[in-house]
């Protein structure tokens, strides 16, 4: 599901929709104002979240009988495009779910409306969000163009048959430990959860790296520079951070040696067979689909998957902790928002929405609704509830410590330079060190 990824699939269409504030229309009809009356636009691309951000927007209206809200979804790359087009040509929504890796292009376009005003009149306390979220949608301009949604933190799935298989149960997950040197009890773990068509785990003499049938750990691509769910959890708790500096004008430290050295550790998993080749998790279907054909014994993924894991026919599925590294236990945190358009008729009304959307009304049916983590921390409980009734217990996304994935201007283009340098790696094509050049290279971009 790619509603979290952070790829940068559509920021050409993005730049390419160039200056576009006060320009065209938005998807609301001009005439709809007639009597009072005003009928909003808002777009989402999540379906899991559309039934609930409609029972938000009917609760919007209900408190606003002048407003009316339409509520459309689309999927990740169909939503993209169309919010490019809509913006060339008139047809962009009143509101829409922003992500973080496109939120600076649009505000340095200008094609979203700051919320300031909006924010200031309706007293929203900032402080009743997870710390590091609100911070997400403030531009480098010291304007805030959104509120957050949701709470984007990661944990580990496991294939409870697999687990049992292996001898192991639920509280040998509790406490793993990882370093990047040997990798811990939890790289003990992934080579014990690894099999080979031969029935030898990776522990044993005998295993054949070549003729793996299940993976200890599986992989979900290469990623971009936040590594969100993917590498990230082991280079923070390694002491490492993204960049140091303001986010106008970050440094970044891909050269440092300890994300150099988690990496190589990384990639040792594939080296020995315990966890996919990059040419192998991207040869067949998703990482979650091959994780339910039994074919990965845990995998790393975001609490806005846990709905989907569990409802898997084949498979039950514990949740547990990300292992403890030399710095704790460290996980990323991201966030959705919304953004209001430059184009829509309707600003006051739009930003209105926008701030509803974030409120903690809202907040508290998004966390009933028990697909995504809330951002409001007062709906925390809510989610935890509703997880459980399906059987989740969503504690152990809330133990790590949490830092936010990088929201900088021109993350497009320091993209463009890093996902090629990662793919490369994750292939053989180059070692760890490759990644000094790269940072060189990204931290160009801010001088």
């Amino acid at each position: 599901m790619k509603w979290r990824k952070g790829a940068v699939v559509a920021t050409a269409a993005l730049a390419a929709a160039g200056l576009l504030a006060g320009c065209g229309s938005s998807g609301s009809d001009s005439d709809s104002a007639a009597g009072g009356k005003v009928d909003l636009s808002y777009w989402l691309w999540d379906a899991n979240q559309q039934p609930g951000y409609q029972r938000c927007a009917e609760a919007f209206t209900a408190a606003n009988p002048n407003i009316s809200v339409t509520v459309k979804q689309y999927g990740w790359d169909d939503y993209w495009s169309s919010i490019t087009t809509g913006l060339v040509s008139g047809t962009a929504p009143d509101v829409f779910t922003n992500h973080a890796s496109y939120f600076p292009t649009f505000v340095e376009k200008h094609q979203i409306q700051p919320i300031d005003d909006e924010v200031k009149s309706e007293n929203v306390d900032l402080a009743a969000y997870q710390k590091g979220l609100p911070e997400l949608w403030v531009g480098t301009d010291g304007k805030r163009y959104g509120l957050p949604k949701d709470n984007g933190v990661v944990g580990l799935y496991v294939n409870d048959g697999l687990l049992k298989d292996a001898g192991k149960s639920a509280a040998d997950l509790a406490d793993l430990t990882w370093n990047p040197s040997d990798g811990g009890t939890f790289e003990k773990l992934i080579a014990h959860l690894t099999v080979d068509k031969a029935g030898k785990r990776g522990g044993e003499a005998g295993f054949n790296k070549g003729e793996v049938a299940v993976y200890g750990l599986g992989l979900n691509g290469a990623g971009d520079g936040a590594g969100e769910s993917i590498w990230a959890q082991y280079a923070l708790s390694n002491g490492w951070d993204y960049y140091s500096g303001e986010a106008a004008k970050p440094h970044f430290n891909y050269d440092d040696p300890k994300f150099q050295d988690t990496l190589t550790w990384f990639k040792g998993l594939s080296d020995k067979g315990f966890m996919p080749s990059l040419k192998i998790a991207t040869s067949g279907v998703g990482m979650q689909q091959t994780y339910g054909a039994g074919k990965y014994a845990m995998t790393t993924d975001g609490v806005w998957s846990a709905k989907s894991y569990f409802e898997l026919k084949d498979v039950k599925t514990t949740v547990a902790p990300l292992p403890t590294g030399p710095t704790g236990r460290q996980s990323t945190a991201n966030s959705l928002g919304d953004a209001v358009t430059a184009t829509t008729k309707h600003p006051a009304e739009a930003k209105k929405l926008l701030v509803f959307l974030g409120s903690k009304e809202c907040q508290t049916i998004i966390g009933q609704a028990g697909v995504v983590l809330p951002a409001m921390t007062s709906a925390t409980e809510d989610a935890k509830a509703t997880f459980q009734k399906s059987g989740i217990d969503i504690a152990p996304f809330l133990a790590p410590t949490t830092h936010t994935t990088p929201v900088v201007p021109q993350w497009a283009d320091a993209m463009a330079i890093f996902q090629p340098a990662m793919q490369a790696f994750l292939n053989g094509q180059a070692g760890a060190d490759s990644f000094t050049k790269v940072n060189e290279q990204i931290n160009a971009l801010y001088q």
